[in-house]
């Protein structure tokens, strides 16, 4: 993951890439799914990366290396990687500001809406996160945020201590 975001950083200063002054290198996030999002709290250690997002994460990583803002994702329904296991990652996590969220009824396979549900709340995620949108932050904070209000979309909602202050 981070040789990834290390070649892509490299290819903004090449002359003839194609993403050659297209990328905020000062901007970097580390997601990933399953194995991939234990593969994103071993990133996020990293200070390149300035937030992570693990989905439903494998044992990979080190939560308290985390030196920026996580966003937890667990399936109420996953067996896969349970949910009280994603939220014990999350409860480990009290040096930076954390969010977990439990998608209703989802598995490890994140079947029909939710899916769909889970893109909404990366997006805005990172719309925050990475670019300062307020809209955005709203989904998360603030004293009654999106994610705690759509029970029909997400099961469970937590803050720890860091992120009730933002």
């Amino acid at each position: 993951m981070l040789d990834g975001a290390k070649y892509s950083i490299a290819e903004n200063t090449r002359s003839g890439s194609v993403f050659q002054a297209h990328i905020d290198t000062a901007e970097v996030a580390a997601a990933g799914y399953s194995q991939g999002g234990g593969g994103a709290i071993a990133a996020g250690a990293d200070p390149l990366v300035k937030t992570t997002i693990p989905i439903m994460p494998g044992p990979q990583g080190t939560e308290k290396a985390l030196h920026g803002p996580a966003f937890y994702v667990s399936g109420q329904a996953d067996i896969i990687v349970p949910a009280f296991y994603v939220r014990a990652r999350f409860t480990a996590t009290s040096q930076v500001p954390a969010v977990y969220g439990q998608l209703a009824g989802a598995t490890h396979f994140l079947q029909g809406d939710t899916r769909y549900r889970l893109l909404g709340a990366i997006t805005a995620w990172l719309q925050y996160h990475l670019t300062g949108d307020q809209a955005a932050k709203n989904v998360f904070h603030g004293p009654n945020p999106d994610l705690r209000r759509d029970t029909a979309a997400w099961s469970a909602f937590d803050r720890n201590s860091k992120a009730d202050g933002v």
